[in-house]
């Protein structure tokens, strides 16, 4: 397994550089969330100290950007990068131009089994994003066919992505100006608060806790392992992609690494790690 580390910054990827195997760069426009980097320094600096990069593409795209996709794509296929998609019609431009096998595709929550993970690998891809809303019992059963799988390891997952400007359009609707950034959601019937960013991308609202296989990491057979930083202090993220790091390279023992996580007291909750989703009609 190798490990996956979002950056969102050059100053993360300088703060991180010691323990990164791969550096998914979030760039602006392209990536759903995003903050503010210069793809050629990030690239550069990628290079010189020996990090594999992967730029995100992970955006939905409407039909008149996919021009923007192919622009970048003619810039950096001969790079040694890889590019992470979401979106088919991307994908259908990186067939176009013959670099399907530099292409991680993760439609999120859409593969579930491994037949589905078989297609979608078929058409060449580097690999294939599995959902994060199955359990950890299925994942295994996906990874005994085919185990070219990018899975999420740490972090706050996204649940929800939509083009719509929902916090621009909640704020018209009640004669509100309401901030894009650095806002919380909370339904009436839950304590819990879950993060959402509305940017010209659309609207993102991630969990409101962060998951964690740090403890089957040593179960798992996956080719890359990802961790998401976003909601968390870069310094305490630093020490938890350490931890991942170290295991992942043997540099500490399994139960070791447990301990020190537990002692940053992050909140960690299981997710779908035991129990699959369950989907109830409302009463009426």
């Amino acid at each position: 397994m190798k490990l996956v580390t979002s950056i969102y910054t050059l100053d993360e990827l300088m703060l991180l550089e010691d323990k990164l195997d791969y550096a998914l760069i979030h760039i602006p426009f392209y990536s759903v969330n995003y903050k503010d980097i210069d793809i050629n320094k990030a690239l550069d600096y990628c290079n010189k100290n020996n990090i594999k990069p992967i730029l995100s593409l992970n955006r939905i795209f409407h039909p008149k950007d996919l021009s923007y996709v192919n622009e970048l794509i003619t810039k950096y296929k001969n790079d040694d990068i890889l590019f992470y998609i979401a979106d088919l019609g991307a994908l259908n431009l990186f067939m176009k131009n013959g670099i399907i096998s530099k292409v991680i595709y993760n439609p999120e929550t859409m593969i579930t089994n491994y037949l589905d993970m078989n297609e979608y690998c078929n058409l060449g891809l580097n690999a294939c994003g599995i959902s994060n809303e199955i359990t950890i019992n299925d994942l295994k059963k996906i990874s005994k066919y085919n185990n070219n799988i990018y899975y999420q390891l740490f972090g706050k997952r996204l649940m929800f992505y939509s083009r719509r400007k929902l916090v621009s359009l909640y704020g018209e609707k009640s004669n509100n100006n309401y901030p894009k950034n650095n806002i919380y959601l909370r339904e009436s019937t839950r304590d819990d608060y879950f993060p959402i960013i509305e940017n010209e991308n659309g609207t993102l609202i991630y969990r409101s806790y962060n998951i964690s296989l740090l403890a089957y990491i040593n179960d798992i057979d996956i080719k890359y392992g990802y961790l998401e930083s976003f909601d968390m202090d870069i310094n305490l993220f630093k020490e938890v992609n350490s931890i991942f790091y170290d295991v992942i390279h043997n540099n500490i023992k399994l139960d070791m690494a447990k301990i020190k996580l537990n002692e940053l007291n992050i909140n960690i909750e299981d997710g779908f790690i035991y129990k699959d989703s369950v989907y109830q009609k409302e009463e009426f």
